[in-house]
């Protein structure tokens, strides 16, 4: 679906496809603070940031539309947004709004998420909440509007799906498995450190740690470029495994201080 297209209606048969693809992929604020705070990974992390990124349809695909990840945090709490749009042909065919919202506490472990949102214009708010502390024991609520889909058991160090993207540059290794919490589901996923990457995107090239997230059943797959010396900020991201058919978000504009 990445090769040249020879004509219009072929062309529209592709974006069509491209738009139905990205929404089954899809499925699947403090003040600031003067003190210092010796809890792993903060004093790397920039109070807030933003990144700006090209969305294409596999690799070396056809672009379809433009993310934008940004962050606020003050030590003690943290809150993470990541939003999505087609352009283009993409966005005369499907007008997509979809925003992820991440928000929770900072401790000595990392990100401990508190709430995971889902909004997309004329759909249902879904969301997860995170009880950390329940009488049963530590548990997530996915619920879609009022009504709850799944209530499943957390472990230390689970993270919702869009945390993960600064949990694990946040404190260096993550759990070997972890339970991944979406707006639809959860999945157990197992974290494997793939080494250091040399990488060029729009936004320049970076030194990065490349890391990659599976579930079990393959359902879950997310992979992360973080820019070393550049606050472990996501440069590149991919949100499934087929290299034809995942989401690739390559950075375009990042936008926080620059490293010391």
């Amino acid at each position: 679906m990445n090769h040249e297209f020879m004509g219009v209606t072929m062309m529209l048969r592709t974006v069509s496809a491209v738009c139905i693809a990205l929404m089954v992929v899809l499925s699947g604020m403090f003040p600031d603070v003067s003190r210092a705070d010796n809890r792993k990974g903060v004093s790397a992390w920039p109070e807030k940031g933003a990144v700006d990124y090209r969305v294409s349809y596999g690799e070396g695909g056809m672009v379809i539309g433009q993310a934008y990840y940004s962050w606020e945090h003050n030590g003690e709490k943290y809150q993470m947004r990541l939003a999505l749009e087609t352009t283009g042909m993409a966005a005369m065919l499907y007008k997509l709004d979809y925003v992820q919202l991440s928000q929770g506490d900072i401790g000595k472990d990392g990100l401990r998420p508190l709430r995971f949102d889902v909004t997309q214009q004329g759909k249902t708010p879904e969301m997860a909440l995170f009880d950390w502390n329940g009488e049963t024991g530590a548990r997530v609520s996915i619920r879609r509007g009022a009504e709850e889909r799944h209530n499943l058991e957390l472990a230390p160090g689970d993270q919702d799906i869009l945390s993960i993207w600064r949990q694990i540059g946040h404190v260096g290794k993550l759990p070997d498995s972890l339970l991944v919490v979406g707006n639809k589901n959860a999945r157990r996923a197992q974290v494997v450190d793939l080494g250091d990457v040399d990488l060029k995107v729009s936004a320049g090239r970076f030194a990065t740690r490349h890391f990659s997230a599976r579930s079990d059943d393959g359902k879950l797959k997310i992979d992360f470029w973080l820019a070393n010396g550049h606050h472990m900020v996501p440069v590149r991201v991919i949100l499934g495994g087929d290299k034809s058919e995942a989401l690739v978000l390559e950075a375009a504009t990042i936008r926080a201080p620059s490293p010391n």
